[in-house]
């Protein structure tokens, strides 16, 4: 009898249980990407064979038993707990204010998708490569005084000797830390958190930057929007006033608005429940993007340490 561990190969970006509040009664959604230029592909997909990407999660630089670790022991659990919260989102559960872990899952989830797509991790291994060389002076120094003797003569030497494999271990540490930011969490726990239900035909479609959100967190007037599914979004707001402002836009007005900012930001796909909104993901596919958290962040650090 083999009891081999199964280590999960494909892993969502896009987590499955996300995807799968807009699946019909076959389980299947309609996925939108664009391939080619001008070129919109429409195609019926299974949430379980979408929205993510082979070995995306895997430590290369790790032994085979834990490579899989980010993804079996980190996102998994975490989609399938975020998944328990949206639930009693959804029902207005008061388990939500008790339950410290299950309110701090579906902020970390928030988190998530904001770090957690193909890209986001390029731009934060860049990132991390920049914060190196800004800081290199003091590495060199502590890199002279700690390096043994059979070590490369410069901490440039020793980095210059490390595989793209290592670079990337430590790029998923960092993302694991930073999904788990305790600060940031406590922020976005803090906020008040709200679903708006849309009555009348409109219908929210969702994509690979399904997130609305000026990333200021702490601002009186910040706010955090997500689609949960054809017919409701997640909001998280920081006073009523502005949850009131938000619950009395126009419905109609207000999720074309969102519609045309998710499909504007797609980078690889967008998804719907059917065809109704092709002619909308046609303009706006890929025409709006917007920054990403990392880029946020490596821009605050850029201006704060100029050359």
């Amino acid at each position: 009898m083999d009891n081999t561990i199964q280590q999960p190969l494909y892993h969502h970006y896009l987590p499955s249980f996300y995807q799968a509040r807009w699946a019909g009664e076959d389980g299947k959604l309609r996925r939108f990407s664009k391939p080619i230029e001008n070129k919109i592909v429409a195609k019926w997909v299974s949430p379980e064979v979408s929205g993510g990407e082979d070995l995306l999660y895997t430590d290369h630089a790790a032994p085979v038993d834990i490579a899989q670790a980010l993804e079996s022991g980190f996102m998994s659990p975490l989609d399938s707990l975020a998944s328990q919260a949206l639930i009693a989102l959804e029902a207005n559960d008061p388990i939500l204010r008790r339950d410290s872990r299950l309110r701090s899952a579906w902020s970390r989830f928030l988190m998530s998708l904001m770090m957690r797509m193909p890209d986001h991790l390029e731009t934060l291994s860049g990132g991390l490569m920049e914060e190196w060389a800004r800081a290199m002076p003091e590495l060199e120094a502590a890199y002279a005084v700690g390096k043994g003797p059979t070590d490369p003569a410069t901490l440039t030497e020793y980095l210059d000797g490390r595989s793209p494999h290592e670079i990337r271990s430590w790029m998923f540490r960092v993302l694991r830390t930073l999904i788990d930011h305790s600060q940031v969490g406590a922020l976005i726990n803090n906020m008040r958190w709200f679903v708006r239900e849309i009555d009348g035909p409109a219908q929210f479609l969702t994509s690979d930057r399904p997130i609305i959100t000026l990333y200021e967190f702490a601002a009186e007037d910040s706010y955090i929007i997500l689609p949960i599914g054809p017919k409701s979004a997640f909001v998280a707001v920081n006073n009523v006033a502005t949850q009131r402002r938000i619950e009395a836009y126009d419905a109609e007005r207000w999720v074309g608005g969102l519609n045309s900012l998710i499909a504007g930001a797609a980078v690889r796909f967008a998804f719907a429940r059917d065809d109704e909104m092709r002619a909308l993901i046609e303009k706006a596919f890929g025409s709006k993007p917007r920054t990403t958290l990392f880029q946020y962040l490596v821009r605050y650090r850029r201006q704060k340490n100029p050359d």
